[in-house]
């Protein structure tokens, strides 16, 4: 298995020992640069491997700030942060035992619980990144609420039944649902399709809307987590090893959480750490900010992390898209969604945890 690990431990990992035990977090503003964080730090740091849900990008830039400033150091982790191939792939690997915690959609958990693999959310770590997107050219004006698509021929990706189940929980919220023609289109034909005028509209991720934007087109979108219940990328480990591992899943959630906050305030900065990880991003990288604007700004910084703190997970959004995934034939009846997840090790008393959203700003100049 490819692993990309990022390394600049041993430094740190001789002063966490000169320092021993006690070795507590620095406190810091909304830079990122310290905070509350763990106050027993093991003069020797516990192994980590993290499966993420792709390759090494940019929407995964809190999990590298953390990772390259020392954050997960000072939490007593040495994080192995893994390559992927998916977010089913993650949770395959973590389910089997091959890796200890995973990224994934919630859909991809709930799929592996199908599968009789036994893992568990423990932090909702983003928003779902799905999106109706659409260009003035074709629509004949912005999109900017989900009543707009009355009347409209709106195209979904014919293979993903999670993305077609989410929409049509969105258009039957707002009761629109027998005034939209969902048309099947194959992998990645959503935008041919609505540039030639088969569609006026496209399901797809936010990514689309910027690549048309970036064209010279009039972009606009919607985010489906905006208007109804979905489950995004998730943090899962096994039950059992979470249990067993207790302080590790908090450290790495704090850790995880503080390196999302240094990230939303320095996304330049972010963007930096993240093509010193991975050179290949530096020819992206332009890109690669806007992609991380846009997650810091839309995806991690949810109303739920408003109210609740960052990677907090409710109950009526679990059971509500367990039910219509089970009636969308996208998973089993039989899952059940209180197994699916846990917020028993999400550190509410740390700052960058339990006061997330007034740690970050993130008002920042987009263009869609």
């Amino acid at each position: 298995m490819p692993r990309y690990t990022t390394t600049r431990r041993g430094a740190l990992r001789t002063a966490g020992a000169a320092l021993g035990v006690g070795l507590a977090g620095c406190v810091g503003g909304t830079d990122g640069s310290g905070g509350s964080t763990a106050t027993d730090t093991p003069a020797e740091p516990t192994d980590v491997s993290v499966i993420l849900n792709w390759k090494p990008n940019a929407t995964q830039a809190g999990y590298f700030v953390a990772d390259r400033k020392g954050f997960y150091e000072e939490e007593g982790l040495s994080v192995d942060l893994v390559s992927g191939q998916g977010g089913s792939f993650a949770a395959k690997q973590v389910g089997l035992g091959n890796q200890d915690l995973g990224l994934g959609t919630g859909v991809a958990l709930l799929q592996a619980r199908n599968r009789d693999l036994d893992i568990r959310s423990f932090a909702a770590a983003q928003d779902s990144n799905a999106v109706i997107y659409t260009v003035s050219e074709q629509f004949g004006g912005q999109l900017t609420e989900p009543s707009q698509l009355a009347g409209k021929r709106v195209a979904v990706v014919a293979e993903s039944a999670k993305t077609r189940t989410y929409l049509e929980m969105l258009l039957a919220e707002e009761g629109i649902g027998d005034e939209v023609e969902l048309v099947s289109v194959g992998v990645e034909q959503q935008t041919s399709n609505l540039l030639s005028g088969n569609v006026d509209a496209a399901v797809g991720i936010f990514s689309d809307a910027l690549g048309l934007d970036a064209e010279g087109y009039d972009a606009s979108m919607l985010w489906l987590a905006d208007y109804t219940p979905s489950i995004g990328r998730t943090v899962f480990t096994r039950p059992g090893y979470a249990s067993e591992n207790p302080d590790v899943i908090r450290g790495f959630l704090r850790g995880t959480a503080r390196g999302w906050v240094w990230a939303s305030n320095d996304p330049e900065g972010a963007m930096d750490q993240m093509v010193e990880a991975r050179a290949s991003l530096s020819k992206s990288r332009d890109v690669g900010l806007l992609k991380l604007k846009y997650t810091a700004k839309n995806l991690v910084l949810s109303e739920a992390v408003r109210e609740h703190g960052w990677g907090y997970q409710g109950a009526d959004a679990w059971e509500t898209v367990v039910t219509r995934l089970a009636d969308g034939d996208v998973i089993d009846g039989d899952v059940s969604a209180r197994d699916a997840w846990s917020n028993d090790y999400l550190d509410t008393e740390a700052e960058y945890v339990g006061d997330y959203a007034s740690q970050v700003s993130t008002d920042y100049d987009l263009p869609v």
